[in-house]
């Protein structure tokens, strides 16, 4: 049945929120064997008491209503909408209100300053594309050498399988494009992948997640260091939503919305004059 779900109910879904809703539903399965029932056959008690499973577990609200999310969805393609009628759930901080974290200047310059003198030009590479293009990590490693477009003066970069399967070119910086280059010049390899691991396949998420967890680093962290530095530069709210693949207007504002640290930073230099 969860099979059948995947495949008819999340049509058009991108491959991430596909293993989100499956991971999710797998594990709301395995709790409703140990309660004696099935995805087929559970009722909405069960639906409030996982929730509240999980809530016990300290969950956090985010994680729980992404878990709930997945099984409304479900509940909606299997016409059992009695399950999801009045269930409570904890209702998560509302992350509008709150700005991503991001790296600040001596942050990401010690990123770039450790990854470059590794030697590792495959590394620089994926680090520099990443802070200087905003990409997920899975719109990363999904490239192929002919998305990409490099010349001394310009280069550009498409994305072919983004957030909603929407197809988006990006401009390449000269610090991009050196670091790209220099690690093509290297590679003798016949792989299309932009990116590939140490074994010649195509590089994973987790090996990303990996070499930036090496430095102290959430993937996400360069995608919001990057649009960060977009919106505090004043760009056009369109330019920044055109570069970064977000479809709402209200994603963009987030990142205006002041951090810890800019607040301890106005109450430090209140004053000071």
């Amino acid at each position: 049945m969860l099979d059948e779900f995947i495949i008819e109910g999340l049509r058009g879904k991108s491959v991430a929120t596909v293993k989100t809703y499956r991971h999710a539903l797998q594990q709301f399965s395995l709790w409703l064997d140990g309660c004696g029932t099935t995805l087929e056959h559970f009722s909405r008690t069960d639906v409030q008491q996982y929730v509240t499973y999980m809530a016990c577990k300290k969950k956090t609200a985010a994680t729980i209503n992404k878990v709930y999310s997945a099984i409304k969805k479900f509940c909606r393609w299997a016409k059992k909408l009695d399950c999801i009628e009045e269930v409570h759930i904890i209702k998560a901080p509302d992350y509008k209100q709150t700005a991503p974290k991001a790296l600040d200047k001596l942050e990401r310059k010690r990123l770039e300053r450790e990854v470059n003198r590794s030697g590792n030009k495959r590394d620089y590479a994926i680090v520099m594309t990443l802070l200087h293009t905003g990409l997920r990590v899975s719109e990363l490693v999904a490239l192929d050498r002919s998305d990409v477009d490099l010349s001394e003066r310009k280069g550009e970069l498409r994305v072919m399988s983004g957030k909603g399967n929407k197809a988006r070119k990006l401009p390449l910086d000269v610090d991009a494009r050196w670091a790209i280059n220099k690690y093509l010049e290297e590679r003798t390899d016949d792989n299309e992948a932009l990116f590939i691991s140490n074994r010649d396949k195509r590089i994973s998420v987790r090996s990303v997640q990996h070499l930036l967890e090496q430095h102290d680093i959430h993937t996400h962290q360069l995608r919001h260091t990057f649009i960060t530095g977009l919106v505090r530069a004043n760009e056009d709210i369109a330019v920044i939503q055109s570069l970064s693949g977000h479809n709402s207007a209200d994603m963009i504002l987030r990142y205006s919305k002041p951090t810890e640290e800019d607040k301890l930073r106005a109450v430090e230099r209140l004053y000071k004059d």
